[in-house]
């Protein structure tokens, strides 16, 4: 009987082991199964996450080709616009240079306008400055046209006496001699210097002989002398002396 109490207990407990056992088993199978599943499921996700991933390559690829080719087309762009900037900064050179060669001759106009208009203004005075000397000569030219119109009336006039003399006779030209206290003297008429003689305001009228000599007086001042060549009834001409002053018209002659 104890035997098989034993053999009881033994079976008892080899059922409860085999119970436990399976339990463990089955829980370990239920365990590896959800883990199988749980790796599987990771598995999966691996291996979507590794074809996202691939995709994602493929899609960084793709751009990375599609940058470069942008990067590429850029640099292209890059270069023809770093030509086309030197090609503008040389034209911009260009028509720097060429404004400042204008502005230059532009400069150089100004001061070529500025010397015509200097020339000018200084032509424009000169010209005054001759118009006034023209008008100056042309009233000097009325003048002396008026004098010698003058001493022909009075060239004339003498002719006129002297040959009314002559053929008159009735007046003998003797050389006569100018004592003192005679009246001989008279104003100066006319003074020629191309001719170096003198026409004075003094003749037979006055006592006055060929080869008297006058003293010419400006303010009482003896300035020249000049020895009596032609004698004519109111006037007489006398050849201007060496080393005599200048003479102007309206000096005193007087016999000396």
């Amino acid at each position: 009987m104890k035997s098989f109490r034993l053999i009881v207990i033994l079976l008892a407990i080899l059922c409860v082991v085999f119970l436990v056992f399976s339990f463990v088993t089955f829980n370990g199978l239920q365990a590896e199964k959800k883990t199988r599943i749980a790796t599987e499921n990771s598995l999966k996700d691996l291996q979507a996450n590794k074809e996202d991933l691939q995709k994602q390559l493929d899609d960084q690829k793709k751009l990375k080709t599609d940058l470069e080719t942008q990067l590429a087309d850029l640099k292209g762009k890059v270069t023809s616009l770093q030509d086309k900037a030197e090609k503008l900064a040389a034209q911009i050179a260009a028509e720097k240079k060429d404004k400042e060669d204008a502005l230059a001759k532009l400069t150089d106009k100004d001061k070529e306008i500025e010397e015509v208009k200097t020339n000018w203004e200084s032509e424009k005075t000169s010209h005054a400055a001759v118009q006034d000397q023209f008008d100056k000569l042309q009233k000097e030219y009325a003048a002396v046209q008026k004098k010698l119109d003058d001493l022909q009336t009075a060239n004339q006039s003498l002719s006129k006496q002297v040959e009314d003399l002559q053929a008159k006779k009735e007046v003998e030209l003797d050389k006569i001699v100018v004592k003192p206290g005679v009246e001989a003297e008279g104003k100066v008429l006319v003074v020629n210097k191309e001719f170096n003689f003198i026409v004075v305001a003094a003749g037979n009228n006055k006592g006055i002989t060929p080869g008297v000599t006058f003293g010419v007086f400006r303010n009482n001042k003896l300035v020249a002398k000049a020895t009596v060549e032609k004698v004519y009834e109111t006037m007489s001409a006398a050849n201007i002396l060496p080393d005599s002053g200048e003479i102007k018209e309206g000096d005193i002659a007087k016999a000396m």
